[in-house]
């Protein structure tokens, strides 16, 4: 594990970059856009510019990303229905699919006697996103998948289970890591995004993985115990 001073300083250092290159790729975006317009009936140029604007917003993707990483965390606490939440990130991941890949399927379940809590529901779903879109690209075809919320030890937690591959000792050991392990086309920021906004309500995330697929556990408090946060009425 990184030493927080040397976290901090990483945060900081990625957040500054992260911050010059949008405004980059903002006026790489414009003039893009401009390329288009003044291409007319030229499909062949038009054809380059366009693939210019689909690389300018894979890089805004990226730098957001880097962001979510690099920036402080304000939470804005408000009464969260959990699985109602889930059930939206895996709406979500299903609507960004690329259409010409092939189909996946998350299954929700719950648990015992559920209740609302008092979360922030911007920071968890980049927390919950990430674990999501491991799981169903953890083996080719995507492999089945089930999310379950359920209450334990005077808390909430979700577990995210795939039954792709599992992953190598030493690479599970590598994925606390930013940047550590990273997909083609991955900024190799997604699971200390999530590790980062868990922490900040006073949760944790735990992996454990084997030949018979990866389990990721979000545990939560059922009211984020953080000083940065501020609660809505």
């Amino acid at each position: 594990m990184m030493k927080q001073g040397s976290e901090t300083a990483l945060e900081n250092l990625v957040n500054q970059i992260a911050h010059d290159v949008r405004n980059h790729a903002f006026t790489m975006g414009l003039q893009a856009e401009m390329g288009i317009r003044r291409a007319g009936a030229a499909p062949e140029i038009k054809a380059h510019f366009e693939a210019v604007l689909r690389q300018v917003d894979a890089l805004k993707h990226y730098l957001e990303q880097l962001l979510l990483f690099g920036r402080p965390i304000r939470l804005t606490l408000t009464s969260v229905d959990l699985v109602a939440l889930l059930r939206e990130q895996v709406q979500g991941l299903q609507s960004g699919w690329d259409p010409n890949a092939q189909a996946f399927e998350v299954r929700v379940e719950t648990e015992g006697q559920l209740r609302r809590g008092l979360w922030d529901p911007r920071a968890l779903s980049s927390a919950i996103l990430p674990l999501l879109d491991n799981a169903v690209r953890s083996a080719t075809p995507p492999p089945p998948v089930c999310a379950t919320v359920r209450c334990d030890d005077g808390g909430a937690v979700i577990e995210v289970r795939d039954a792709g591959q599992g992953i190598p000792p030493e690479v599970l050991a590598k994925l606390a890591v930013p940047m550590a392990v990273r997909r083609v086309g991955g900024a190799g920021l997604g699971l200390a995004i999530a590790r980062k906004m868990v922490e900040a309500h006073g949760g944790r995330l735990d992996l454990s993985s084997d030949s018979s697929g990866t389990t990721a556990r979000i545990v939560l408090p059922w009211e984020a115990t953080t000083t940065s946060a501020r609660s809505e009425g």
